[in-house]
């Protein structure tokens, strides 16, 4: 038996309207699309440039295709919306649910004091078939909704759907000053998340209404040459610097985390540099170790006379009460263990006026 036999709230999300709907093949005007391009040679959506992803390694070859950190601004009145999405490859994980590993999630911003989570955007498919979701809206003015892609898996293809007639215009412009820069491990990309709109830089961009890019490959966030010198090409109103975890061992952190300091603050002698080290640290051998490795890098920045960097420890992102509440797998945090992993990171950007 399917439980949404004897459960209705489990159907799957299939909304049927009244009259004819108008389909957008994204991306298109006037939709504004952040975090994420359309590669036209493969025909699919990216997050980083084939050739540095090809200078630095197999992983990121595959990793760039993930739709993390991609977002669709656009403002519409209509009172009906669906999505639907095609993946190149589709692949499921055992520790994070379908909905963020390759989900969408459809924010209301109009009230930017109060963003909410609009309709009940029920996944009608989601496989190797693709996503297909739709949803009743308001439509009694014009919103501003951002829509959030999967965190992982490559997707080649989005249509968006809106009622003939509706009308439809660009999205709510974010802060000015450029985006936010995310470069680090799997929890930086979002695993593992229930929803692409609840990883950390999600959670601080909506608070903020600032743009972000993220930079985060599972495994394969190691600071190589080729991506250190692209990170330092980002203007970036801020850098998160969060590969702790991905760095194979203290020695190989050493021998890469200070030059990527100088890479980056060379190429950018004012941009604020936040240096985080693993949330986790429990279950890491050499977490002491680590941590003061990238603690020197900033004391060194520091005794240099760089009044803009920043350090966070990751014993502190989780907090101590029911720490154990806040992973899926002692690693990789739930949506608990990225809502306070946020406000971490987002009172070290506001020390550092990132957002002023």
């Amino acid at each position: 038996m399917e439980i949404w036999k004897i459960d209705q709230n489990f159907a799957p999300g299939k909304v049927r309207t009244e009259g004819d709907v108008v389909h957008y093949a994204l991306p298109c005007v006037p939709f504004d699309l952040y975090g994420i391009f359309y590669d036209e040679a493969e025909k699919q959506f990216a997050r980083l440039p084939a050739d540095v992803a090809a200078a630095t390694s197999e992983g990121v070859v595959w990793l760039r295709k993930h739709t993390s950190g991609g977002r669709l601004r656009f403002s519409t009145d209509s009172d009906y919306f669906e999505v639907a999405a095609q993946y190149k490859m589709f692949e499921p994980y055992s520790h994070m649910p379908l909905s963020g590993s390759c989900g969408f999630a459809l924010v209301d911003e109009t009230d930017p004091a109060a963003p909410f989570l609009a309709g009940e955007m029920r996944a009608e498919a989601t496989n190797a078939e693709g996503f297909a979701s739709s949803c009743l809206l308001p439509g009694d003015k014009m919103r501003q909704y951002t829509l959030y892609f999967p965190l992982y898996n490559e997707v080649t293809g989005v249509q968006i759907g809106l009622k003939e007639g509706a009308a439809v215009q660009g999205g709510r412009a974010y802060r000015k000053g450029g985006p936010v820069l995310y470069y680090g491990s799997s929890i930086t990309q979002g695993g593992c998340a229930s929803r692409p709109d609840n990883c950390y830089p999600a959670y601080i961009s909506q608070w903020t209404n600032t743009d972000y890019i993220n930079l985060g490959f599972s495994g394969n966030g190691k600071a190589e040459p080729a991506m250190v010198e692209y990170l330092a090409s980002l203007p970036c109103r801020a850098f998160v610097c969060d590969y702790d975890h991905n760095a194979p061992d203290a020695e190989y952190l050493e021998k890469t985390h200070r030059p990527l300091y100088e890479t980056f603050r060379a190429a950018q002698p004012q941009t604020p540099i936040l240096f985080m080290t693993k949330p986790d640290f429990e279950n890491e051998p050499q977490a002491d170790l680590r941590r003061s490795i990238i603690r020197a890098t900033y004391e060194y920045a520091r005794k240099n006379g760089d009044k803009n960097v920043y350090f966070l420890d990751g014993e502190t992102l989780f907090g101590k009460e029911d720490r154990m509440h806040c992973t899926v797998d002692k690693c990789h945090p739930n949506d608990l263990g990225f809502y306070r992993m946020a406000k971490a990171v987002y009172a070290k950007l506001c020390e550092a006026k990132v957002f002023d």
